[in-house]
């Protein structure tokens, strides 16, 4: 049974052939029978559950041939996000986690938990990169589709309030081509791609390519086709407790963003910015 359940997450190979002592199995058990929790708990969390030191559940887990724990269940999450879940298997998948008691406390931690892995030292110097990007070009195309079309509006609008040029999309129709086929060396195309993928998405980097205009990349894996074939990949947990994917990590990137552009902003965008809030007060 421990080794069937492991096999699920392609874990059995890693301990097939490992002698596991007393406190080893009852950590193995742990993993296998709380699968759906994991990716949300900490290794003291699971320490304090099975009573025994976080520092065995960290060894457990190097032995397996992680770094760390956070290797551990960033395997994990990769592994439940190779392929796109119906909602119907999302929803039995995170059943366990929807049936406990503190659903509000889950729900936080997942949320904070997708922001970390979206927002951290790690990946800040691409996202300063990204920023770079979008204060030097001339035109900056914001393109985003389904489930990323609200987010891609949101942007493209405050964008607009600071710099002049930016043209959004959220829509997959012959008016976005017809500006796409624009695009120019000195512009930049910024997608926001989560499932299901557009692929149109492709295609509009290989326009942007072809015009040796910057490219920018938000998207939720490794795995996602259009992941790393931009100047700047950056990439934001959208794993949910739910039937749908959360895209509340996405947001707070563009948000954090925005909010960093706007630390060193000029004088000509600050007064940009004004002007627009004193024309929206005059229109009201």
């Amino acid at each position: 049974y421990f080794k069937e359940c492991f096999m699920i997450h392609s874990l059995e190979k890693r301990i097939q052939n490992k002698d596991l002592t007393k406190t080893e199995t009852l950590i193995a058990n742990f993993f296998c029978n709380n699968k759906n929790r994991i990716y949300f708990l900490t290794s003291i969390d699971i320490a304090k559950e099975l009573n025994i030191s976080d520092t065995s559940v960290i060894r457990f887990v190097k032995s397996l041939g992680f770094k760390n724990f956070k290797d551990f269940k960033d395997n994990l999450k990769e592994e439940v996000s190779n392929r796109i879940l119906t909602p119907s298997e999302k929803l039995s998948l995170n059943e366990e986690i929807l049936n406990k008691n503190n659903l509000i406390e889950t729900y936080r931690n997942s949320i904070i938990n997708n922001i970390d892995e979206t927002i951290n030292i790690e990946s800040f110097d691409k996202i300063k990169k990204a920023i770079h990007i979008l204060n030097t070009s001339n035109k900056k195309y914001i393109i985003g589709f389904k489930s990323t079309s609200g987010i891609a509006s949101f942007f493209g609008l405050r964008l607009g309030f600071i710099l002049k040029n930016v043209i959004t999309h959220n829509q997959n129709n012959s008016e976005l081509i017809k500006n796409i086929v624009d695009i120019q060396k000195n512009d930049c195309l910024l997608l926001i791609a989560h499932p299901k993928y557009s692929k149109t998405y492709s295609l509009l980097i290989e326009l942007a390519k072809k015009a040796e205009a910057k490219v920018i990349v938000i998207t939720d894996k490794t795995t996602s086709p259009v992941a790393n074939l931009g100047d700047v990949t950056l990439f934001t947990d959208t794993r949910g407790i739910s039937y749908f994917n959360s895209i509340l990590s996405t947001q707070a990137l563009i948000e954090f963003i925005l909010t960093t552009m706007s630390k060193n902003l000029d004088n000509s965008s600050k007064e940009r910015l004004q002007k627009i809030n004193d024309l929206l007060n005059e229109n009201k």
